[in-house]
């Protein structure tokens, strides 16, 4: 009897020691549990951080990128960084890095590229019991800037309505190319009438008017109130200019200074390869002038400079008038002070300089337009085809009438600097 009891009491006591011993075990297991799910819902905290810090390193390249394709270089940091603090970065807490070019990655050395990188350091709560110090939460992201088209007219004027306009039954057929204003004016680009273009695309710096009973065709939609595209010639200069040749009777022209008008009437004329320079002087070619350039050499062309050594009023214009037989081409030659340019009228030009291009289908010219102060005329039945492959014309505003193809293929080959529109996107 006394033996079972002691059996019956060391059982209930072995009992009662397993029944502790599994409330510890199991206030052990509920501890490691809360402190899982305390640590799942610090990983989940940090994954949602990673996330915003994403959408705001992805912006800041971007708007790092975008002042990198509008040409302000020194305002890429600004910018990404400004963007990054719009779009959640914390700017007195987090680490905001700006790269242009970035240092890794795929795009590492670009310099059309420009990389972003945001790094958040946390405090740890439930997780400390992994490890102690701050967890840094980092995200990045790269932007290249990417071409997106190329214009062949460029228009100047910062505000002009109509700074590039198509009148009555103007038709432009631009083959592949964009018109592009870089006025902010709402009208900045005008057709009007029953013109029809034909063209890449619109770029412009303010809106458009396309108005009327216009037929438009354009292969990506218009890019209004954009940047404005940089002047690729904007550092031209002018050297100091030599005595002056005379215009009399002369037929066959060789590169130098005319400070007389030279005015081609009928009858044929040779301009030999080089740079002509009209000092307070205009070019006119007329109705039944022959006029073609000596240039069977490689690389040869020739360049018509309009300036004025005195009086900035006195610079010259640009007439050609429908019906002349034309065929010139600007230099492709490196070693020439103006390169792929066949007109350039000194910026210093007042508005009143307006140069016209009458156009017709004997007329082959060649290379850039370049009257960057004064307007341009382009009028008449001008095909530009066929022998007509570079055709870029910059001025400060463009107005189109008759019927016009404009054709920029060949102007790489002729080494003329491309106008080129571009945008910005994420590359990782």
């Amino acid at each position: 009897m006394v033996r079972r009891i002691a059996r019956n009491l060391a059982g209930a006591r072995l009992r009662h020691d397993e029944s502790g011993a599994v409330v510890v075990v199991v206030a052990l297991m509920l501890t490691v549990l809360m402190g899982l799910l305390g640590v799942g819902v610090e990983v989940g905290s940090w994954y949602m951080t990673r996330r915003s810090l994403q959408t705001a390193a992805d912006a800041a390249a971007i708007a790092g990128a975008l002042e990198e394709a509008r040409g302000a270089a020194a305002r890429v940091t600004a910018a990404a960084r400004q963007e990054a603090a719009r779009n959640g970065a914390e700017v007195a807490k987090d680490v905001i890095t700006i790269r242009t070019p970035p240092a890794s990655g795929a795009f590492a050395g670009d310099p059309q590229a420009v990389e972003a990188i945001i790094t958040r350091p946390e405090a740890r709560m439930f997780s400390a019991v992994l490890g102690s110090g701050n967890v840094d939460i980092s995200a990045r992201a790269v932007a290249r800037v990417r071409t997106v088209g190329q214009a062949c007219v460029l228009a100047l004027d910062p505000s002009a309505s109509g700074a590039i306009t198509g009148q009555g039954s103007s038709t432009l057929n631009m083959r592949g190319c964009t018109l592009a204003a870089n006025s902010t004016s709402g009208s900045a680009i005008t057709m009007s009438g029953s013109s029809s273009v034909t063209a890449q695309g619109l770029w412009t710096a303010g809106g458009t008017s396309l108005g009327g009973s216009s037929n438009l065709n354009f292969a990506v939609p218009p890019a209004t109130y954009t940047w404005p595209l940089p002047d690729p010639y904007a550092g031209l200069t002018i050297p100091p200019l030599g005595s002056c040749q005379s215009t009399k009777n002369v037929t066959v022209f060789t590169p130098g200074t005319y400070c007389s008008n030279i005015d081609l009437q009928s009858g044929s004329f040779v301009f030999k390869p080089g740079t002509y320079y009209l000092d307070g002087a205009s070019l006119k070619i007329n109705a039944s002038a022959v006029v073609t350039c000596d240039c069977a050499a490689p690389g040869s062309g020739v360049t018509f400079v309009l300036t004025a050594r005195n009086n900035a009023n006195q610079i010259g214009t640009v007439t050609i008038n429908g019906g002349a037989t034309i065929t010139l081409r600007a230099p492709s030659d490196a070693g020439s002070p103006y390169p792929g340019i066949l007109f350039y009228q000194d910026r210093r030009a007042p508005a009143s300089a307006v140069n016209t291009i009458n156009g017709g289908s004997s007329i082959v010219m060649n290379g850039a337009f370049y009257f960057p102060s004064a307007p341009v005329k382009w009028t008449g039945n001008n095909t530009s085809s066929g022998a007509n492959t570079c055709v870029e014309i910059i001025a400060r505003t463009v107005d189109f009438t008759g019927n016009s193809a404009l054709d920029n293929s060949g102007c790489a080959a002729l080494g003329v600097k491309p106008l080129l529109t571009t945008a910005a996107t994420l590359g990782e």
